[in-house]
C-alpha cells in the first residue's frame, strides 16, 4: 500500500511540472508546429456519425478535405482527441485549444510514470520502480514536449503501454496500442524490432514457436491503426495517395542537396554522435545518463535490462543515422533510460549515486524557471514599445518570427526590412538591405547558429553574422534553465555558438532576472527556439 502511495504522490508531481508555466508564450502561439496543429484541429469539424468518420473523401475531421491543409503528415488522433476535449469544454477556438492541447500532453506524459512502475512491478522490482517513475517525472525533454500540443508524448505513451502488455506476453492489448501509436506518428514502425526481440524470447523460453501471437498482435495493430488513422487509407486498406505523396515531400526536406531552409541546421552535424550529445547534456542530464550506465554493473541482468537496452541502442543508430535528427524523435526511449538509471542507482554502492540523483532533479528545477518569466521574445517586444520609436526601421530574418509581438493592446505598426540569408545563390550584396534598417534584431539563434557553420555555402552571409555580432549587441533577452537570484546580475555559464566567439562564462549586468543560469546555445535548435529562444537586437 505505501507504494501505491508514494507512486500517487511522485504522479502529482510529474503533473505538477508539466502543468506548470502552461501558457508559456503568453498566448502567442510561437511554436510553429503546434500552431499549425491548432490551426487544423480549430477548422475541421467532428463527425456526425460513424460513416461519415470513416468516409475519407467527405469526413469534415480529415485535414485533406480543407484546401489550406493539403500537406498533413502528422497522426490525427492526437489531433482529434484534443478536437472532441476541448469541444466539450467549448474551448475549441484557436486561442484556447492549444492550452487544452499542452495540458492534455502533459497528462498524456504524466501517466508514463503509471506504465514505468507496473512494468517494474512486473518483475518485483518495486522500489527500482518508483525512482524509475520519480526519474522520469524529473527528467528535462518529456517535461519541455509536456508544454507543446503536438503528437510526440502521445507516440511515446502508446509505445510504453505496448511494451508493458509485451512484458506480459498479451500480444493483442499490445497490439492495440502499438496501432494507436501509429495512429499518433508513423515512425512508431520503429518499434517493431523490440516486439520481434520478445517474440523470439518467449519461443526460447517455451521452446516452441508460436504462430498466434504475432498474428494477432498485427491484426489488431491493423485495426486499431484503420480507426484511429482512417485518413491514411481509401476504401477499406488502400493506401491514401495523398497521404504517400505528404511522406515522399517530407523526405524530400531532409536531402542534405536540396538546402531546404530549417534543415541547414542539420548540415554541419555528426549523424548519431550528435543527437547523443544532445541526450546527454540537454534532453536527459549527466546525472541520468550517468546512472544509466551503471546499470551494466548489475549482476540481475533480466530480460526488461535487455530489451530496454536493444530499444535505446537501436532508436539512437536508426533515428540518428538520418540526416534530421532532431531531439523529440527520441522521446521513446527516455522512460527506458529512467529504468536502466534506477537500476544503476541500486548497483551503485558510493555515495556518487546521491550527487547523480540530486544533480538530475536540480537540473528539472533549473529548467523549470524558463516557464516562470515572460517568454523572451515577449520580453523584447515589451522593451521595443517602450525604448523604440514608431519611426524607426527594424529588420526580420524570413523563415523567422518577426519582432515585436502585438501584446496587450499594442500593435506592431513599425516599417520592417525582410532579410533572407538563407536565400541561395550566396551574393555579396545578398543582404544590403539591412542598411535601411536602424535596428538589426534576431528573434532566434535558428539562422545565425546554423548558416556561419556552412561557411563553404554560405561565404558572403557568414562573414556578414561574423561582422554583426563583433558588436556588442544593444541589447539580449534570453531565458536560460537556471535560478533567480538576489545578486544584481545575470551569470552565464556554458559554451556560446556566437559566429564570433565562444566564450563559456559571461556577466550581464543589465538583464531582467538576475541569477546563475546554463547556457544551452549549443543544444540542438529545437530545443531552444520554441520556449527560450535569445532574442538579439543591433542597433544599426
Amino acid at each position: 500500500m505505501k507504494y501505491k502511495i508514494i507512486l500517487f504522490f511522485i504522479f502529482i508531481l510529474a503533473i505538477i511540472l508539466r502543468f506548470y508555466g502552461n501558457n508559456w508564450d503568453q498566448g502567442q502561439h510561437l511554436h510553429p508546429d503546434e500552431r499549425f496543429l491548432t490551426m487544423v484541429a480549430t477548422d475541421i469539424t467532428l463527425p456526425k456519425s460513424v460513416n461519415e468518420y470513416f468516409d475519407t473523401n467527405t469526413s469534415p475531421a480529415n485535414p485533406y478535405n480543407y484546401q489550406q491543409y493539403q500537406f498533413f503528415v502528422y497522426g490525427i488522433f492526437p489531433v482529434l482527441f484534443t478536437k472532441t476535449i476541448s469541444s466539450l469544454l467549448s474551448m475549441d477556438t484557436y486561442g484556447q485549444l492549444n492550452l487544452i492541447g499542452r495540458y492534455l500532453s502533459g497528462l498524456v506524459d504524466a501517466l508514463c510514470v503509471l506504465v514505468i512502475y507496473k512494468i517494474l512491478e512486473i518483475y518485483n522490482k518495486k522500489k527500482i520502480g518508483l525512482l524509475a517513475s520519480l526519474l522520469y517525472a524529473c527528467t528535462v525533454l518529456p517535461i519541455q514536449l509536456s508544454h507543446f500540443y503536438a503528437v510526440d508524448t502521445y507516440l511515446s505513451f502508446t509505445l510504453l503501454l505496448s511494451f508493458f502488455f509485451l512484458t506480459k506476453n498479451k500480444y493483442i492489448p499490445a497490439g492495440i496500442f502499438f496501432g494507436i501509436a501509429l495512429a499518433c506518428k508513423i515512425s512508431a514502425l520503429y518499434f517493431l524490432p523490440v516486439v520481434a526481440v520478445f517474440y523470439i524470447i518467449n519461443i526460447c523460453k517455451n521452446k516452441k514457436i508460436d504462430f498466434i501471437s504475432p498474428i494477432l498482435f498485427l491484426i489488431f495493430s491493423g485495426i486499431f491503426l484503420r480507426i484511429f488513422q482512417p485518413y491514411i487509407f481509401i476504401d477499406l486498406w488502400k493506401l491514401n495517395p495523398q497521404f504517400l505523396e505528404n511522406i515522399n515531400t517530407l523526405k524530400s526536406f531532409s536531402d542534405p542537396s536540396g538546402w531546404f531552409p530549417p534543415s541547414v541546421q542539420w548540415v554541419s552535424k555528426t549523424p548519431v554522435l550528435y543527437p547523443i550529445q544532445n541526450i546527454i547534456f540537454w534532453g536527459a542530464g549527466l546525472g541520468l545518463t550517468i546512472l544509466s550506465i551503471f546499470s551494466i554493473r548489475s549482476k540481475n541482468k533480466n530480460i526488461l535490462f535487455f530489451t530496454s537496452s536493444f530499444w535505446i541502442i537501436f532508436l539512437v543508430i536508426i533515428q540518428g543515422k538520418e540526416f534530421a535528427h532532431t531531439l523529440r524523435y527520441f522521446l521513446p526511449i527516455y522512460p527506458f533510460l529512467c529504468i536502466l538509471a534506477s537500476i544503476g542507482f541500486f548497483t551503485l554502492k558510493t555515495k556518487l549515486k546521491y550527487i547523480l540523483l540530486t544533480s538530475h532533479l536540480l537540473y528539472s528545477l533549473a529548467f523549470l524557471t524558463i516557464y516562470s518569466v515572460p517568454h523572451s521574445r515577449y520580453q523584447a517586444s515589451s522593451w521595443i514599445y517602450e525604448n523604440i520609436s514608431q519611426d524607426k526601421v527594424l529588420s526580420y530574418e524570413y523563415w523567422d518570427d518577426p519582432l515585436p509581438l502585438n501584446i496587450e493592446g499594442q500593435l506592431n505598426t513599425y516599417a520592417s526590412v525582410q532579410l533572407a540569408p538563407y536565400d541561395l545563390p550566396d551574393k555579396e550584396n545578398k543582404l544590403e538591405k539591412s542598411k535601411d534598417a536602424n535596428y538589426i534584431i534576431f528573434s532566434s539563434n535558428r539562422l545565425w547558429g546554423s548558416i556561419p557553420l556552412v561557411p563553404e555555402k554560405y561565404p558572403y552571409t557568414s562573414i556578414w553574422y561574423k561582422d554583426i555580432f563583433q558588436k556588442k549587441s544593444f541589447k539580449k533577452f534570453v531565458s536560460y534553465p537556471g535560478f533567480k537570484l538576489p545578486i544584481g546580475k545575470c551569470v552565464y555559464i556554458g559554451p556560446t555558438n556566437y559566429p564570433s566567439s565562444n566564450s563559456w562564462y559571461e556577466v550581464d549586468p543589465t538583464c531582467n532576472y538576475p541569477g546563475i543560469y546554463l547556457r544551452d546555445d549549443t543544444s540542438e535548435e529545437a530545443f531552444t527556439v520554441y520556449d527560450h529562444p535569445q532574442v538579439l537586437i543591433y542597433a544599426n
